[in-house]
């Protein structure tokens, strides 16, 4: 009798007890499968190749390379065989989705406008062409003008926009 009346008083402390350790074992619960979905994810992130992310990051740039983009449109062009007349380059309104307006840190994309005269061949412009669409870099031509100068001698116009990431504040 004495047993039932002292380990009375405990009955109402061990329901209390099993409900702390139910609770404990349901947040265990939730972060074993947390940590399961962390290392799915950090397993997928380590399954891409580097060389992926490198052709991302040439295809839209982490920054403003208006002027490595200006040195790899004269690059191709002098290997194609094409003089280069005049460029001109200019950022234009920043292209924000909607969680980035909702996100102030999210990656925002600017647009560069450039235009392009040139003077050459129309085939050396036709290979120009063409070995801009085989850049990794992503350029939306716009409008093409053609004028003729003189025998197997054009007067090219190209008006482009090409594209680089912007995070946050910083560049």
């Amino acid at each position: 009798m004495i047993f039932f009346t002292e380990s009375k008083n405990y009955f109402a402390e061990v329901k209390i007890l099993r409900k702390q350790v139910s609770s404990y074992n349901e947040t265990i619960n939730t972060a074993k499968k947390v940590r399961s979905s962390i290392d799915k994810t950090l397993g997928e992130y380590n399954s891409i190749f580097q060389e992926n992310v490198d052709r991302i990051n040439k295809m839209v740039p982490s920054g403003d390379e208006s002027m490595k983009l200006i040195v790899q449109i004269d690059d191709i062009m002098r290997k194609k065989g094409l003089t280069l007349k005049a460029i001109d380059t200019r950022n234009i309104t920043s292209q924000n989705s909607v969680s980035d307006s909702q996100n102030n840190n999210s990656k925002t994309a600017e647009s560069i406008f450039f235009s392009i005269e040139a003077q050459g061949s129309y085939e050396s412009f036709r290979s120009f062409i063409e070995e801009l669409e085989k850049s990794l870099r992503l350029i939306d031509v716009s409008s093409v003008e053609i004028s003729p100068v003189g025998q197997d001698n054009y007067s090219f116009s190209i008006e482009a926009v090409s594209y680089w990431r912007k995070t946050g504040g910083k560049t």
